[in-house]
């Protein structure tokens, strides 16, 4: 059966959604204007007092993602914001056992931060939604799980420079340490907004605007970064954060620069391959255009929704990033409105040579804001085109008015 053709609002130009299905997210680019607007209402992902993980809701129902609720029937309870919003004597509405998750209360910062839920679990690290107990607000604490003594060297000095890199598309790093002289852990601001790679297995793609304001945003906080020093060693859907607040525009934050020097191990997966650099994967040195081919990578899959080299061992996916072209877009998943030069965009940023690649981050955030502006462009062209119409239209009237004034003054005075 063919999709019913949308109609574009007349008042914010967007495409409006099907009859009797309002968006309940941003990831689509939809007409909003007849949604209520609450700024002030407190936005919060509910967490499941079952699993102890975030629940989200898919427009087919339960998908399995990982690190989400999947409970047939989820008890969805709702974490307030700030601790001064809970009521003298009232407890959290959902606590975690860290024994449950296989973490020990030795390892984990308890004195300051009371563990809440289930953020993210890995082998190498479990990321923990918890309470400051001093702040009243809610964190990310991600305790690592094997480390070795070299990168625990490093790993204050690290952190301490992380902790300075302030931007509004960064989850700040807020504390960190090591427990028990061989458990370092980091703590970040928590931002109530799903990954993208969770996103893409909700929702499927996201409107090419929307990938572009993503893409804009983490090429902003890349260059925030890369100006204090520090590379993003660790580029991928599952460290950028899409807050999806509908009482304002989405926004996007990018996670987890820690510890970005760590050394993948022999337990390596495929997974870890998926988003890594040509040039780590040729044995270059990660530079500044390094991060480049890894945001490229990110935009592939908000375009398509699968990274260009999945197929095969570590092994395998490393080798393909460093002499593989990867798959043109439009064969993976054409779209007819996505402006071609957008793809050709990413398609640069994976070229296996850095000096075809662009120049510098700020040169590719220069390029991807050519969309948005051609957008605005067009958007002008219809309100002058709508202005003239209605003018045209005033002028036929007064016209008209004239002609009969006219009339009417040549019959009474042709009767005298």
């Amino acid at each position: 059966m063919d999709k019913p053709v949308l109609e574009s609002c007349e008042t914010c130009f967007r495409l409006k959604s099907e009859a009797g299905q309002p968006s309940l997210t941003q990831w689509k680019t939809v007409c909003r204007c007849d949604r209520p607007y609450s700024p002030n209402a407190q936005y919060s992902i509910a967490l499941c007092a079952r699993c102890k993980k975030r629940v989200a809701t898919a427009p087919t129902g339960i998908v399995r993602v990982p690190d989400l609720c999947t409970c047939e029937t989820p008890e969805a309870r709702s974490i307030v914001n700030h601790l001064t919003q809970v009521k003298p004597g009232e407890v959290e509405a959902v606590e975690l056992d860290l024994s449950t998750v296989g973490m020990s209360p030795a390892n984990f910062p308890t004195e300051r931060y009371k563990p809440l839920g289930i953020l993210g679990q890995g082998p190498r690290a479990n990321v923990i939604l918890a309470r400051d107990k001093q702040r009243g607000t809610k964190v990310a604490v991600k305790c690592f799980k094997q480390v070795s003594p070299e990168a625990l060297a490093q790993f204050e000095k690290e952190a301490k420079n992380l902790a300075r890199l302030n931007h509004k598309n960064v989850a700040r790093l807020i504390d960190y340490g090591i427990l028990n002289g061989k458990t370092p852990y980091t703590v970040s601001e928590y931002k109530d907004g799903f990954n993208l790679g969770q996103y893409l297995a909700l929702h499927g793609t996201p409107s090419h605007d929307v990938a572009v304001m993503i893409l804009l945003s983490v090429g902003e906080a890349l260059m925030a970064a890369n100006k204090d020093g520090h590379f993003h060693r660790s580029l991928k859907p599952g460290n950028i954060i899409f807050i999806d607040d509908m009482n304002s525009e989405p926004a996007v934050a990018v996670t987890d620069f820690s510890l970005g020097k760590l050394k993948l191990d022999a337990s390596a997966t495929p997974f870890d391959a998926f988003y890594m650099s040509a040039d780590e994967a040729r044995g270059l040195d990660f530079d500044e255009r390094s991060q480049l081919y890894t945001l490229g990578l990110v935009g592939f899959a908000l375009l398509t929704g699968v990274p260009p080299f999945q197929m095969g061992s570590y092994a395998e996916i490393k080798n393909k990033h460093a002499l593989e072209l990867p798959p043109q877009i439009a064969s993976l998943k054409f779209d007819a409105a996505r402006p071609r030069d957008l793809e050709e965009v990413i398609e640069r940023c994976l070229d296996k040579d850095p000096r075809n690649r662009f120049d510098s981050v700020a040169k590719l955030v220069e390029r991807l804001e050519v969309f948005p502006a051609r957008e605005k462009a067009r958007i002008a062209a219809i309100l002058a085109a709508r202005k003239r119409r209605k003018l045209l239209q005033i002028s036929a009237v007064v016209l008209g008015i004239l002609l009969v004034l006219c009339a009417i003054a040549y019959f009474v005075l042709g009767r005298h």
